[in-house]
């Protein structure tokens, strides 16, 4: 009898740790459907149908406005040679190299070669004198330049391009750093894709734009899985701009797998240690 009731407790035991055993092994699988990221999560527009048009600010909302502290170069170019040297000291005579322009696409020949905006707003320039520069677009000062250029040459060609136009992209981003831009218009899309995409623990719908201003910074968060990130002030980006891309929560069960894998391990051998025993 006593035998009998051995072997019958022996059973329940064995019942009750295969029990346990397979709710551990749920749990774990389950832990592992949780932490799974679909790839869905990963697709800029997913909202957007084939052909369809999407709404987008009017970019002279979004254009740079001229700033104290701005770099700018300025070209004034006419058919004598000699003339052109005394109003582009920088360019020497004669028509610029590659290499002349190869000084002003770095920002320290940016900044050793550009024309700066004081702090009163003007623009000092050989010749032409002072320009009050500031609140105005970029093509309204190469207009300014332009009457100013006449009256002294005939037939002057002028150019005015902004060249401290940086952005700081951090975060999940495959190669994280600042970025400059010698386009009229700079996107966060075209920022992203400066700093080699987003990495797989990147949250597209929360990447934040840190905008400095006078008054302080104003953030602006984009959803860029959605359409409407076309009518964000911060789609475009301005000079001095921070891009933060944003940890998805998987990136946390990430960090912690190596906790997971030597938990899971510990409680294995646990288990296999308990089954000898019970047998």
């Amino acid at each position: 009898m006593d035998i009998i009731r051995k072997y019958l407790e022996n059973q329940r035991l064995k019942m009750i740790t295969t029990r346990k055993i397979f709710r551990l092994c749920l749990f774990f699988i389950l832990l592992g459907l949780i932490s799974c990221r679909s790839s869905k999560e990963l697709i800029f527009l997913s909202n957007m149908a084939n052909e369809q048009k999407a709404e987008r600010l009017p970019e002279n909302i979004t254009e740079h406005l001229i700033k104290p502290g701005d770099v700018l170069y300025i070209s004034i170019k006419s058919i004598n040679p000699e003339v052109n040297a005394i109003f582009n000291p920088e360019e020497g005579t004669g028509n610029m190299s590659s290499q002349s322009y190869q000084k002003f696409t770095t920002p320290s020949g940016a900044y050793l070669y550009g024309f700066e905006v004081g702090i009163n707003g003007e623009l000092s320039l050989p010749i032409l004198g002072k320009i009050q520069v500031t609140g105005l677009p970029q093509q309204k000062i190469e207009e300014l330049v332009q009457q100013k250029a006449d009256i002294y040459l005939k037939d002057a060609m002028v150019k005015v391009k902004l060249l401290n136009f940086k952005v700081t992209v951090l975060g999940e981003v495959r190669v994280p750093g600042v970025y400059y831009n010698y386009n009229n218009t700079f996107t966060v899309l075209e920022a992203l894709a400066l700093a080699s995409g987003n990495t797989d623990f990147a949250s597209i719908k929360k990447v934040m734009v840190v905008r400095p201003g006078i008054d302080g910074n104003t953030s602006y968060m984009l959803d860029l899985s959605s359409k409407d990130m076309y009518l964000s002030k911060a789609f475009y980006l301005q000079p001095n701009d921070y891009v933060f891309v944003q940890p998805d929560k998987h990136k946390n069960l990430q960090l912690n797998s190596q906790a997971y894998s030597m938990l899971l391990s510990s409680v294995s051998l646990m288990i296999a240690v308990l089954s000898f025993v019970l047998k």
